[in-house]
């Protein structure tokens, strides 16, 4: 009996540190648009995503040293909303941490230039509301040319 008593008392905190906190769907929308928007070539849809004062970082090692590239939100949004080539990003595995007033998100993703794979990594997002709005103020990625899974294929006309 009482190991029933311990394993229902465990399965309902499991349940429990499961369950989403109620404004995650949020927090991903808004991630997602920032994903549609350089999929769509649409600066404005990352433009609505992320405050003006934004930042973009990207890490990634070159002859073997870690580097850093900072860009603020509207040279990036500059950057997708012409760009030379076709460029499909997709995340998976997301991670939500919400706390009062901000949000970060924690995803891999993979980049494809023109339709065909380039790299993966780690996109690590951090929100804050803002009246009754969920908001970028940063994006922080690694550019990882190795050791990234095995996803499936893009399909034609997908935004996500």
């Amino acid at each position: 009996m009482r190991l029933f008593i311990v394993l229902l008392f465990s399965g309902l905190f499991t349940q429990m540190a499961l369950a989403q906190h109620p404004e995650e769907a949020a927090v991903l929308a808004v991630t997602q648009q920032i994903f549609d928007g350089i999929n769509q070539k649409n600066g404005d849809l990352i433009r609505s995503a992320m405050v003006p004062e934004g930042m973009v970082m990207a890490t990634f090692q070159q002859e073997g040293t870690h580097r850093a590239r900072f860009t603020s939100a509207e040279d990036f949004i500059s950057q997708v909303d012409n760009p030379p080539q076709e460029f499909h990003e997709r995340m998976f595995e997301t991670t939500v941490h919400i706390q009062k007033g901000i949000a970060v998100v924690w995803a891999a993703y993979d980049f494809h230039l023109d339709g065909a794979f380039s790299h993966c990594g780690i996109d690590n997002f951090s929100l804050v509301k803002i009246g009754e709005e969920w908001k970028v103020v940063s994006l922080t990625y690694t550019v990882e040319m190795e050791g990234c899974a095995k996803r499936p294929p893009i399909e034609r006309g997908s935004d996500g």
